[in-house]
């Protein structure tokens, strides 16, 4: 047999449009268990998740690579000392130690602030940074990184930006601003209160100076001679014959303040020959400490290698290969050396014994060079923090070094003083009131004042010749990459999830629709038996490939000869093709069967009674004249109705739709007509509506023997497949089938 004939040039312009047009063109093959369908989706649509997926995957590369940080980073260093660095205050060196976490707290919440951020923008202002900034102060809030380690003296601030060079410069400014506005300002500030003491100073010793000036502001001393002895410096002349009074001796505000009041001194010398006393202990524990340290760092540097560095230096890849090397040395030796006898004389024997000695030399050499550098790299940080240790105690030991020094000196000299004050009794001490009265007790308090104003004065200048707390380590640093590896990492996982979205969304649109895509899923979507395998689509089977056209025909007529030999010869004479929802390969399927049955003898009669959509007349490559549709109007008769096509087929095209034909195919009016129309033939091919959406195909298929189900590769869906085939099997129709159109060439040698 030849297979049916079908108008190829007229059914290649007329046919139906499928949609699965772009998946048929390169259609995999498909897989035999529900395990692989998800292999099966993503196979049929891998051009669209390919190209769909390099856009999605490109636009979340770009914005990842945007996003993630990838900037260039600068920073710079300030340094805040533990505690404030003033010559006034070296008696106590730990002195607000405790403080020092709070300092650099508020050191840190200074940089950031508002204050210092507009200083720094006055000099930023013309940066492409900035400006492109609607709130300039809010964002370098928030860009500015202020980090400083627990325990250390380092503040570190860090910026990281787009432009390396806009970066650099605003760090430079922040820390600029930071130093005039808040470092260089508390120095001014203390100029400020230095020149108020000094103000304060001069008025009260101006006022000493009237003070003692006045009459009752001398002090005597009781007989001719001064309180030492010594001849008075103002002898005063007899008046009226009469002894001169007692000759009386000026001191200035700081004689009286050192000889009346010996407290002060006292207390001073007390004070330095207690640092005088304690100094030395302390420095020769640091000096200990010292020795201490440098005999770790020294026993450091000596002490063997440890089993583990070894271990690792011997997994080296070097020392791996010539450790083989020398393996490979020894080898040759010894087998050269047992062929000679286990004698080391032949020239060639030594030569190689020297090889490998050479070789097991260098690697012994190899380790242990390796070996020191592991163990190099791991003692660092504990070298380090050794050293760290060693500059402290030695800072510490030269700084009590000028302590003593500083004490001695003071002890000297407030020991001068108490050797030339005058005894208590030369001054009246065991006599109260001999010698004060209110004035003068008023002048030794306005010298205290003045004495306090003197000190306040001298400590507040050393202060500023002190050493600031916070100073500049580092400038700003030239702009460096991040590490990048995050932001690689982000943009290929970005990259790739254009793909995996995509082909998600494949995998759920296809596990949602379920449409056909294998035989083994038309087996499992109902319990009817696949009757009939066509290896191509509808409009395949009428194109100009001749091999598509031969399987295609070679199908029909398998599925003839099994409707001929399983049904027709058990008396049915009657057979209906439909489908689910229409579009799926009915007509194709109605059309070639009857011609198939036509060539191969039987007297076949093929109706279309798709009234809707007639679509037999398309592959018969005829007019759709008068038809089903007249003939149930009663328009023409039905035997006027009938078509002979040149392949002995005769055919009845579907004609005109109108309202009354539908009403009129139901009942018996519908089941006297097939009885006179099948009257003189063998078989009757109905093309049927489709049975889920007409009710016509449920008359028809009630009065027919035989019904197919048509399913098309990537049109039917599982579902309604499923829910048609149990349809049919409701009716109790004698003899039902599935035919598959559109399978793969494996799939139809089933």
């Amino acid at each position: 047999m030849n297979g049916p004939t079908f108008a190829q040039t007229q059914a290649a312009s007329s046919a139906p449009a499928h949609r699965g047009a772009a998946a048929r063109a390169a259609r995999p093959e498909p897989d035999a268990g529900n395990g692989l369908r998800i292999l099966t989706y993503l196979r049929l649509h891998w051009l669209m998740i390919a190209f769909c997926g390099t856009l999605i995957g490109a636009g979340g590369a770009y914005a990842a690579w945007e996003l993630l940080p990838s900037k260039f980073e600068s920073y710079s260093l300030l340094q805040v000392s533990s505690s404030p660095t003033t010559l006034a205050n070296y008696g106590n060196p730990n002195q607000n130690r405790t403080d020092f976490t709070t300092y650099v707290k508020t050191t840190a919440n200074l940089i950031k602030s508002d204050f210092v951020l507009n200083a720094a923008l006055r000099d930023i202002k013309d940066l492409h940074t900035i400006k492109s900034q609607k709130e300039p102060i809010k964002f370098l809030t928030e860009e500015l990184q202020v980090t400083a380690a627990d325990g250390s003296e380092v503040v570190r601030i860090t910026m990281a930006g787009h432009d390396p060079g806009d970066t650099k410069r605003i760090v430079d400014a922040v820390q600029k601003a930071f130093m005039v506005e808040v470092v260089q300002k508390e120095v001014l500030l203390k100029k400020a209160h230095l020149q108020t003491v000094e103000d304060m100073k001069q008025e009260f010793q101006k006022i000493l100076e009237n003070k003692t000036k006045k009459p009752d502001a001398i002090i005597k001393v009781g007989g001719v001679n001064g309180a030492d002895g010594a001849p008075n410096p103002f002898p005063i002349p007899p008046v009226n014959g009469l002894a001169p009074p007692p000759p009386v001796v000026p001191l200035n505000a700081t004689d009286i303040f050192l000889k009346h009041d010996p407290k002060s001194i006292m207390g001073r010398y007390a004070r330095a020959m207690e640092d005088c006393e304690k100094l030395p202990r302390d420095i020769q524990d640091g000096r200990e400490h010292l020795k201490e340290l440098e005999a770790k760092m020294q026993a450091l540097k000596q002490a063997p290698i440890a089993a583990e560095t070894m271990a690792l230096a011997e997994k080296d890849s070097e020392v791996v290969d010539e450790g083989k090397r020398r393996k490979a040395a020894k080898t040759r030796y010894e087998f050269a050396r047992a062929v000679a006898g286990n004698s080391d004389s032949p020239p060639d024997v030594q030569n190689l014994k020297t090889s490998w000695e050479y070789h097991e030399a260098r690697y012994k050499q190899l380790i242990d060079d390796k070996a020191r550098a592991l163990e190099t790299t791991k003692r660092k940080d504990e070298m380090a923090k050794l050293a760290a240790e060693w500059e402290a105690i030695k800072h510490l030991v030269k700084k009590s070094e000028t302590h003593l020094g500083s004490a001695k000196a003071a002890f000297e000299h407030a020991g001068k003083q108490l050797a030339e004050m005058p005894a208590l009794a030369t001054v009246g001490y065991d006599r109260p009131g001999s010698l004060y009265d209110v004035e003068k007790t008023d002048l030794v308090t306005t010298d205290m004042i003045f004495s306090r104003l003197v000190s306040q004065f001298h400590l507040t200048k050393l202060e500023l010749e002190s050493p600031p707390r916070v100073r500049l380590l580092q400038p700003a640093s030239n702009p460096s990459k991040r590490d990048m590896r995050k932001q690689i990492l982000g943009t290929v996982f970005a990259g790739l999830m254009g793909y995996i979205l995509l082909a998600f969304g494949v995998i759920s649109y296809e596990t949602m629709g379920r449409r056909i895509s294998s035989l083994a899923d038309i087996r499992t979507a109902g319990s009817t038996a696949v009757v009939g395998v066509i290896p191509c689509l509808p409009n395949e089977a009428g194109g100009r490939d001749p091999i598509k056209r031969i399987a295609a025909n070679e199908a029909l007529d398998k599925l003839r000869t099994y409707v001929t030999q399983t049904w027709l010869s058990r008396g049915a004479t009657t057979v209906a093709v439909t489908s689910p929802i229409g579009d799926e390969g009915k007509a194709f399927t109605a059309f070639g069967l009857a011609s198939s049955l036509a060539q191969a003898g039987y007297r076949t009669l093929a109706l279309d009674f798709d009234l809707l959509d007639p679509a037999l007349h398309h592959y018969a490559g005829v007019a759709n004249g008068a038809g089903m549709c007249e003939v149930l109007r009663g328009e023409v008769e039905p035997r006027a109705a009938v078509q002979t096509l040149a392949n002995g087929l005769d055919l009845v095209t579907g004609g005109k739709w109108s309202d009354e034909a539908r009403k009129a195919a139901v009942g018996g009016r519908l089941e006297s007509l097939l009885a006179r129309l099948k009257e003189p033939y063998d078989c009757v091919v109905l093309h049927g509506h489709a049975i889920l959406t007409a009710a016509e195909s449920v008359e028809v298929a009630r009065r027919c023997e035989v019904v197919l189900v048509c399913a098309q590769y990537r049109e039917t869906k599982s579902p309604l497949l499923r829910r048609a085939t149990d349809r049919i099997a409701s009716m109790e129709i004698p003899y039902s089938g599935v035919v598959y159109v559109g399978a793969t060439e494996e799939e139809s040698l089933c």
